[in-house]
């Protein structure tokens, strides 16, 4: 199926060449659909919209198939991951407390007939924004133009390229191109939720002036506008301006007064939420900004009211001016050279007191004031399936104020001095060399997908953190990695999220299901949502390849730690890929994705390494599981008491089977991504100069237990739960040595595959005696019931939302 060219089912709308004055005349088509995806991408929860939006939109959110997508994907390798924002959530659907449906509403809008019918009447007390006189558009006509009927395709063809690695400019391109569609029917979204807002005059002249410039600029050069648009402080905003419009928007209904009448920037907590504190008008003033770029990149001349923020007037792509004011209105004036001249745009940006002059890409210092220029770094780039070569030039995004957000796993880093960027010039140069040298197709993929780093505020207990934004595709944000190997493999697994996803957006991946279905991840310490399985075993299936690639070389003489990780990656694979076909919510084209991955699987399996180092890997693989189990199964309540009144009692365990489970996250947050035994092994095979301190977190018992000392190890681990009852690092380890001295049978796998039984037990006997059983003990008189028959097969406890596997054996 590698050539087939049948089309995948979905399709984004194309956009790409609709003008952008035209955009806020558009309902949409009735049958909700565009409203419906723009919904996913900001986190709506699949319920009607406030009367102001649904009558702005004609559209509904009740259609089955819908389901708000992921904001986020990210890799913490060390670091303390912090339920309830940032990684440790991927999927971010709105919150119904703060998105409350509209109180007079009569139901939801299920069909295209009651959408038409919310349009022609609306709610009670409605006033439309034109009779208001707060809004009539910026195209300057309320004739709706026919809605573009070009769709975004990609075929099976495709799909296997992205699977498999070998995704050429041809495939790179289509993705990119939807990218854009999916800016601007997000740029559509925003311009039509503001016509629900009563706006301030100097707001609704900057939108208006905004959106003329941005036309006129698309026409005269439109590649410029679409890179503009693709920028990541421009898809953050995008997002981010929709976001707070539709929580204002319903706030302002559950309170009983029309949306349309109400500055939305005085609704209780508008004003505090968003990037940077910034309140609801500042964040639309924005776009005047990113006009004031396209102007700039098209050579045009304009005049366009821009909005401060934090102190400064941020031109994106560009730079950003310096002002001595937090917040109010500026005026860019762009003035292109003459005819002929090859000089750079002139920009002035006017405040009331003073002026300041600069000439963006030209090295001769501003005048009237402080000119923060954007800045770039550059990786190699290698031959691609199609050939090419040469280098991507990759935006260094650190001054813009809406660079981050609350979705980060570390808030953006300030903008630093001329030290620092030439430090991630050197590292990033580096990088791509590592990433050529290796692999030129997978480097110039890689170089195809990512377009801006952004870097992250580095902290000492979360180095080398990363993540991938939903809302900036095509973005790297992440801390300073200590070295360049560190980053060429973040490009890599960063670059895999984005591909995904961008592919994710042209043809669904994952069916809509109902209810919470969470699963196991041996790269996670959480319970997560099929999407991120199915994303988080792309990223690595793409690691494997990467590492799979420097074993291969001619002189690999020494390098284990590429032999480690590919055994790692390959044997995480093997315990994920089951999960995923298992759950029965891939649609066609993410089981073709699956199988291409099995696939790879199958080669990677053959290739031959050390056995010291895939055995390491297989013990890291088993201790993961234990661990994930003890964090997250919970076993059944009766169970356990039974077993509990029978030790009390002083009799043989009357039930020696596993309880049944389900999964439960803790309250308490996770104390790291990778706990210290993995980080410790890991850290065995790499080069002594790359390699670093043992992990704050570990303890004696893990550092003998790497060691091999596991006499020393239990003696630790024992001490270490003495001390601290229930920790589930220490248990676990204690019952891996156990495990290896039984050798088999019944209390071998309670050990390895129901571990949170045996923890269970004892807590509930602690309870009772104020002392905690030893481990061996228990699972020998579990084993020892009466009950017991060895020769049977115990059964994998069976959770509400899957089989988590048993752990992996050496």
């Amino acid at each position: 199926m590698a050539h087939d060219l049948t089309p995948l089912p979905g399709g984004l709308v194309d956009l790409c060449g609709f003008d952008i004055d035209r955009l806020d005349a558009l309902s949409g088509p009735v049958s909700g659909e565009w409203l419906r995806q723009v919904a996913a991408w900001v986190g709506q929860p699949a319920a009607p919209l406030p009367p102001a939006l649904a009558v702005a939109f004609s559209g509904s959110l009740t259609t089955a198939g819908y389901q708000p997508r992921s904001r986020l994907y990210g890799e913490v390798s060390d670091g303390e991951v912090r339920r309830g924002r940032g990684v440790a959530e991927l999927s971010r659907p709105g919150d119904p407390a703060t998105l409350p449906t509209d109180p007079h509403s009569t139901g939801p809008h299920s069909t295209s007939a009651r959408s038409v019918a919310v349009r022609r009447r609306p709610p009670r007390g409605h006033v439309p924004p034109a009779a208001a006189g707060t809004w009539t558009g910026f195209s300057g006509s309320r004739a709706e133009p026919l809605p573009p009927s070009a769709r975004h395709r990609v075929t099976y063809g495709d799909l296997d390229a992205v699977a498999r690695g070998r995704a050429g400019p041809a495939v790179l391109t289509e993705l990119r191109r939807a990218q854009i569609s999916r800016r601007m029917l997000l740029l559509w979204a925003v311009l039509r939720s503001v016509g629900a807002a009563d706006l301030d005059a100097e707001t609704r002249a900057c939108l208006a002036t905004a959106v003329r410039v941005l036309t006129r600029a698309q026409r005269r050069a439109p590649g410029e506008v679409h890179a503009l648009l693709l920028h990541p402080t421009v898809g953050i905003w995008l997002v981010d301006s929709l976001r707070r419009c539709w929580r204002a928007a319903a706030r302002v209904d559950a309170a009983g007064v029309d949306a349309a009448g109400v500055d939305a920037a005085r609704v209780d907590g508008v004003g505090a939420a968003g990037v940077g504190g910034l309140g609801y008008l500042d964040g639309l003033g924005y776009l005047g900004g990113i006009a004031v770029a396209a102007a700039l990149r098209a050579r045009q001349a304009c005049q366009v009211p821009v909005r401060i923020v934090d102190g400064l007037v941020a031109v994106p792509t560009v730079g950003c001016a310096v002002v001595e004011a937090a917040g109010g209105w500026a005026l860019a004036v762009v003035t292109p050279a003459g005819a002929g001249d090859d000089r750079p745009s002139t920009l002035r940006v006017m405040l009331p007191d003073r002026c300041l002059v600069v000439r963006p890409g030209d090295p001769s210092p501003p005048t009237g004031g402080a000119w923060l220029p954007a800045r770039s770094v550059f990786a190699a780039a290698g031959a691609g399936p199609a050939g090419g070569s040469g280098g991507v030039e990759l935006s260094l995004e650190d001054t813009d104020p809406f660079r981050g957000g609350d979705a980060l796993p570390l808030p953006a880093a300030a903008r630093g001095g001329p030290a620092t960027t030439a430090r991630w010039r050197r590292l990033t140069a580096a990088a791509g060399a590592i990433l050529a040298s290796t692999d030129a197709g997978q480097a110039a993929e890689v170089a195809g997908t990512l377009r801006a780093l952004v870097p992250l505020r580095e902290a000492a207990d979360r180095p080398s953190s990363s993540a991938t934004v939903t809302d900036a595709l095509g973005t790297i944000m992440i801390t300073a990695p200590p070295d360049p190997m560190r980053l060429a493999v973040a490009f890599v697994h960063e670059a895999a999220h984005s591909r995904l996803e961008m592919l994710g957006d042209i043809t669904p991946l994952v069916r809509a299901v109902e209810g919470p279905r969470v699963h196991f991840a041996p790269w996670r310490p959480d319970p997560r949502p099929l999407a991120a399985v199915l994303h988080g075993a792309f990223a690595y299936s793409r690691m494997a390849a990467f590492w799979a690639a420097r074993w291969a070389r001619p002189r690999r003489a020494g390098d284990l730690q590429a032999a480690y990780e590919l055994a790692w990656c390959r044997g995480a694979l093997r315990l994920a890929l089951p999960v995923l076909r298992a759950a029965g919510g891939l649609t066609a084209a993410g089981d073709h994705l699956v199988a291409a991955m099995e696939a790879d699987c199958d080669v990677w399996d053959r290739v031959e390494l050390p056995p010291a180092l895939t055995c390491a890997a297989r013990r890291v693989l088993r201790d993961v599981c234990v661990v994930w189990r003890l964090r997250n199964m919970r076993p059944d309540a009766d169970h356990i008491a039974g077993w509990a009144r029978d030790w009390l009692a002083g009799r043989p365990c009357g039930r020696p089977v596993p309880p049944r489970g389900r999964v439960e996250s803790p309250r308490e947050p996770y104390p790291v991504h990778r706990h210290a035994r993995q980080l410790l092994t890991a850290l065995a095979f790499v080069p002594p100069r790359l390699g670093g301190p043992a992990p704050c977190a570990a303890t004696a018992g893990d550092l003998a237990a790497v060691a091999g000392d596991t006499t020393r190890a239990a003696v630790e681990f024992r001490r270490e739960l003495r001390e601290r009852p229930g920790r589930v690092e220490s248990f676990a380890g204690l019952a891996l040595i156990h495990a290896a001295r039984v050798g088999g049978g019944l209390e071998r796998r309670i050990c390895l595959d129901h571990p949170e039984a045996v923890l269970a037990l004892g807590e509930r006997i602690r309870a009772v005696t104020g002392r905690t059983p030893d481990l061996p003990v228990l699972t020998a008189w579990i084993a020892a019931g009466p009950a017991a028959n060895p020769g049977r097969p115990v059964g994998r406890m069976v959770t509400r939302v899957q089989r988590v596997p048993a752990a992996a054996t050496c």
